[in-house]
């Protein structure tokens, strides 16, 4: 853990010279909710970001801070990056997870994206699964600077280890909006 607080230190340092859009999100699902704050994940650069996440039928939650790299290609934009996630699902199998992994946004308009991100955490990357993954893709649509809306589709599982048993952490489409700065 000290390992990363050194990276997003290092990384805001590193962009502190620079102007950096700040922003928030919130998801709901039929049985889930996703809290999101973000610092430089709409320009090209470094980006720092941090999310909750809630099974509102189960319990079962998630929730750490990542930080990665963007690249934006004409109306593309690229980013890869790492998170250092507390994992909780409610089955003897909470700790941590520290997934890698991308992203990709595709501007149509001015207006309307595209996106899709996935992360995973193989066995090595975490202390009590298998193995973790999330995945999330939608549309979003900035009808009036800064509020962003979105509608997409989001699932995290993990697989189970010593005994335990492999299961989904939340499933489902969502819809969402948020404000950036």
């Amino acid at each position: 853990m000290k390992k990363l607080n050194v990276l997003i230190l290092a990384a805001l340092t590193a962009v502190s010279g620079s102007a950096l859009a700040m922003g928030g999100s919130i998801e709901q699902g039929k049985n889930f909710t996703n809290l999101n704050v973000e610092m430089g994940k709409s320009t090209s650069g470094l980006y720092a970001e941090g999310n909750w996440l809630k099974n509102t039928d189960d319990g079962t939650t998630t929730g750490g801070v990542g930080a990665g790299y963007n690249v934006e290609v004409g109306p593309v934009m690229l980013n890869a990056g790492a998170k250092a996630l507390y994992v909780g699902p409610k089955k003897g199998d909470n700790g941590v997870a520290f997934p890698i992994g991308g992203g990709v946004k595709v501007a149509l308009t001015d207006s309307i994206n595209v996106f899709g991100e996935g992360y995973v955490a193989p066995n090595g990357l975490n202390n009590s699964v298998n193995n973790y993954v999330e995945a999330n893709g939608g549309v979003s649509w900035s009808p009036i600077k800064p509020v962003t809306l979105k509608v997409g589709y989001r699932h995290v599982s993990v697989d189970g280890k010593d005994g335990r048993p492999n299961h989904t952490l939340v499933d489902g489409a969502y819809f969402g909006g948020g404000v950036s700065f």
